[in-house]
């Protein structure tokens, strides 16, 4: 049967089968309900408006990571609110991420199962935890150890809660051997690694901080987000600008509220850490949390520090170079900055001196007054 017989065969079996009294024409029994029309698609659903903006054309989130404030302000320009906040959970995701593999707070970290394998065999690493592993032996090395990721050790004997006293002598030195970064054994061809000394441990608290901020900046740019701040626990990286305006960076007062001076900062970091933000004080001496992992005690009064800030080209660098400086002193710390290409530092010493880096002083700002603030003398550079 051909195709158009078989057409003609189905409109003929569909026109039988038809009641009688339902054609086309017909009536339609007052007993049957009438056929109504079909309700019209629902509207589509309005776009999602995203987070709100603000009156600089920015959007603004702060969360609790890392045990500490982590913030992200964005500059939405024409894209759409939403996809600022998209992209911005994004950001907040990835440090979560690496918050995840380098914690050393963390049981099932990557970073804690490494150091409870200390003295086994070599065990493969993620990229990221190769990196930083890395980057930190260069820097320990650059710096002569004043930066030791090893130092966990000795630094779980120091507590900082209220009413808790220094450890003994004897138990820091029964602990010092085990702070080497030396023996932390990096194989590039199988990315893999080990601590070599058995009971040794790491803590990347001083550099995967700033590491995670770059991490977090970098998705940012990935999403379109060019111009954007990510600042956590005093770690801040500054990308771009703020609608063509510069970004400002302060560096907190270590006495009170408020900023000493503010950095215009554009595609570099700016870390800022400080003594006064956690120490202890026992019969009379305060204990500062910066340790010197050269010597498991506190740094010592005479070269203490009361802020360090240092600017660097991204924020694991300058994490991991706040923490050295901190330790070397002003002096020292100083001259190591500035022997560096890349690198400045604004130091607020004990006595309450500023001290610049030749480089940040010419674009360091000042209060509305242009002084520093009363307690900080001028900035002095130090001698060439």
């Amino acid at each position: 049967m051909t195709r158009p017989a078989l057409a003609a065969l189905a409109v003929l079996l569909l026109g039988c089968n038809q009641p009688q009294g339902t054609g086309p024409n017909k009536h339609v029994p007052s007993d049957m309900p009438a056929k109504t029309a079909p309700e019209p698609a629902p509207a589509p659903a309005p776009e999602p408006e995203g987070p709100p903006v603000r009156k600089d054309g920015t959007i603004y989130a702060e969360t609790q990571q890392m045990g500490t404030r982590v913030s992200i302000n964005v500059h939405v320009g024409e894209r759409k609110p939403a996809e600022a906040g998209a992209a911005i959970e994004a950001a907040f995701a990835e440090i979560e991420r690496i918050e995840q593999i380098m914690s050393e707070w963390r049981p099932s970290s990557e970073l804690s199962q490494l150091n409870d394998g200390a003295g086994g065999p070599l065990r493969p690493l993620s990229a990221e935890l190769f990196e930083v592993l890395q980057r930190s032996k260069e820097i320990a090395q650059a710096t002569g150890g004043a930066f030791d990721p090893t130092f966990y050790g000795v630094g779980q004997l120091w507590k900082y809660d209220p009413g808790s006293r220094p450890p003994t002598r004897e138990a820091i030195l029964e602990k010092l051997p085990l702070v080497d970064w030396r023996s932390i054994e990096l194989d590039a061809t199988t990315r893999s690694g080990r601590l070599a000394k058995p009971g040794m441990k790491m803590g990347l608290g001083a550099i995967a901080k700033g590491y995670a901020v770059d991490r977090a900046s970098t998705v940012l740019r990935e999403r379109g987000f060019s111009d954007h701040i990510v600042e956590g626990g005093g770690d801040t990286f500054v990308s771009g600008t703020k609608g063509g305006k510069t970004w400002m960076v302060g560096i907190q007062r270590p006495d009170g509220p408020g900023s000493v001076a503010a950095i215009p900062a554009r595609d570099r970091a700016v870390v800022t850490s400080g003594d006064y933000q956690r120490f202890i004080e026992f019969e009379g001496v305060r204990y500062s949390h910066i340790l010197d992992p050269r010597t498991g005690f506190p740094v010592p009064e005479e070269r203490s520090l009361q802020s360090i800030t240092i600017l660097a080209p991204n924020a694991t660098e300058a994490d991991a170079y706040a923490t050295a400086v901190a330790v070397l002193g002003a002096d020292a710390g100083l001259e190591f900055i500035q022997s560096h290409p890349g690198l400045d530092a604004a130091l607020i010493t004990h006595s309450g001196e500023l001290r610049v880096t030749p480089e940040l002083a010419k674009i360091l700002v000042y209060p509305q007054d242009k002084q520093p603030a009363p307690s900080q003398p001028a900035p002095t550079p130090p001698a060439p």
